[in-house]
């Protein structure tokens, strides 16, 4: 099949869609600024162990992720773990899942009754359009009561988004409800880092199926012609002809490139901002956890995960790898700019405020990502597949998965869709949606 199509974006998406297309037949080349596939999925490596960027881990319902799994030979290797996770409140931890700390959480009995059954509820309904245009606050004073929504969830969306959930998605909401990511087995790799084996995995089939790939490139300018977009001008001044073109870059850079773009919802789209510490240190943690949410509001991090109790082959024998993460509103808040020393100072003194000691860290890494995911209100709306101004541009990314919780697999997903729609556009298809929806693991 002829045809060209260049792929703004190596993240997950940006990677699935042009593995689809390649496969169809045609020529793809991917862009991509950093200096490897994977975007949010990436890792670093630190003497011979490989760590992510920041908190990753395998969904048992994430279908399309463990589909590309299998794809690469790597299902076989993932291991399932029930993992603790922490509220902690009032400077007490508390596994909610566990009914012993749930028994004695500082909340009424009915209250309690009225979580449990808002978690049930929720765990049974998998469509949530019926909650589009509701919000968080709707839905849990309807199902649980205000004084549920005010003791769990008010902290919980302050900690996501820095907004009540009268400003939450209800439709968001829900669906991380429904997924249930505290209280089911999560998946990893042992003896390395799972999403490092992903994008090596998925960087390999883009080699096999003839796709170009350009690391280490950015895109300058795109040249559009009437109702085209014809021409991807790089920072090296090449410029690249194409009969298509699929962004899976942040809309707020897109609509920087192509700022004539009247695609609805695409301008409304705003991003949070993410700050990952990940450091290491010869010391023991207890007690032993996952992932702890710092529902009191009063630290710097807004969680803190220790990444060897899901993995605990996860860096040299002994040591304890911890993930301090902070979510923003935006990338205009000053503690995003914070200098690293400053930073990890704060997250240190969280740590022996909460456990009563140093941590001590032997090395650490900073991460800091400007437009994370998108804050989801009432009223977000993804963004159609199709750009409404270029009749040869698509979209694929996070900012697309809505309501579906932001994960590896929804990424992966969003990029096979975008794929889709521009075979349909080319009078064919793909099997690989068919093919996911049929896997099972």
């Amino acid at each position: 099949m002829d045809g060209s199509v260049i792929v703004l974006g190596g993240g997950l998406s940006g990677c699935s869609t042009a593995y689809a297309l390649a496969q169809a037949g045609l020529r793809v080349c991917v862009i991509e600024r950093a200096g490897a596939l994977g975007g949010l999925a990436g890792s670093f490596e630190r003497e011979g162990h490989f760590y992510p960027l920041g908190y990753h881990h395998i969904l048992r319902r994430d279908q399309t992720l463990l589909y590309f799994l299998d794809q690469i030979g790597a299902l076989d290797q993932v291991h399932w773990r029930r993992i603790r996770m922490y509220f902690r409140l009032g400077g007490q931890l508390y596994d909610l899942a566990n009914p012993l700390d749930l028994l004695r959480f500082p909340m009424s009995a009915a209250d309690k009754a009225r979580f449990g059954f808002l978690m049930l509820r929720a765990f049974r309904k998998s469509d949530w359009s019926d909650w589009l245009d509701k919000s968080a606050e709707d839905l849990l004073d309807s199902w649980a009561g205000p004084r549920v929504r005010q003791k769990l969830f008010e902290p919980l969306t302050q900690l996501k988004f820095q907004l009540p959930c009268s400003q939450v998605s209800g439709a968001w909401l829900g669906a991380r409800l429904h997924y249930r990511e505290g209280s089911e087995a999560l998946g990893y790799i042992p003896d390395t880092n799972w999403t490092q084996v992903l994008c090596a995995g998925v960087a390999t089939l883009l080699a096999k199926s003839g796709v170009d790939v350009r690391l280490n490139t950015s895109v300058a300018k795109l040249h559009s012609f009437g109702e085209r977009m014809h021409e991807v001008e790089l920072d090296t001044g090449e410029r690249l002809s194409a009969d298509h073109v699929v962004s899976s870059i942040p809309t707020a850079i897109y609509l920087g490139l192509a700022p004539d773009d009247t695609t609805p919802h695409l301008r409304e789209i705003n991003y949070s901002a993410l700050l990952s510490m990940v450091c290491a240190s010869h010391k023991p943690i207890e007690p032993d956890f996952y992932w702890m949410n710092l529902a009191d509001l009063d630290r710097a991090a807004c969680g803190i995960f220790l990444l060897n109790s899901l993995n605990p082959t996860i860096g040299a024998p002994g040591d304890s790898c911890v993930n301090f993460v902070t979510h923003l509103n935006n990338r205009t808040r000053p503690f995003f700019a914070m200098p690293e020393d400053q930073m990890l100072a704060a997250y240190l003194d969280d740590f022996r405020t909460i456990f009563g000691f140093d941590l001590d860290p032997f090395w650490v890494k900073l991460s800091r990502v400007p437009m994370y995911s998108p804050v989801i209100t009432p009223n977000y709306r993804n963004p159609p597949v199709r750009s409404a101004r270029f009749d040869n541009v698509y979209f694929a990314g996070n900012y697309r998965t809505f309501p579906s919780i932001v994960s590896t697999g929804t990424a992966l997903a969003s990029g096979l869709e975008a794929a889709q729609s521009v075979l349909s556009d080319r009078g064919t298809s793909t099997p690989l949606p068919k093919e996911v929806a049929a896997f099972r693991m």
